[in-house]
């Protein structure tokens, strides 16, 4: 359950592309969510969203346009849905 997390979460707004979230996962880890253009051959869509970690880096390839609007624990529901950065 993320609940509990969601009053540590913290939202930036200067552009889209500044645009990023910290949110802390069930054991404590701090994730930064931030959208980025990939442009790159090898890439599954226009953009993805990048969660970084001091340990880990993962690319969610499918999210929705919205997806600063979601909770803590919706956005960190999203990692279910990754491919190795």
């Amino acid at each position: 359950m993320h609940s509990m997390q969601d009053n540590r979460d913290h939202r930036e707004r200067e552009s889209r592309e500044a645009l990023s979230r910290i949110v802390i996962d069930t054991q404590g880890n701090e994730w930064v969510v931030h959208e980025v253009d990939t442009p790159q051959a090898w890439a599954h869509g226009n953009r993805c969203l990048i969660f970084s970690s001091p340990a880990v880096v993962r690319r969610v390839w499918h999210y929705p346009d919205q997806w600063v609007r979601l909770t803590s624990g919706e956005l960190l529901d999203l990692l279910g849905d990754t491919s190795p950065a």
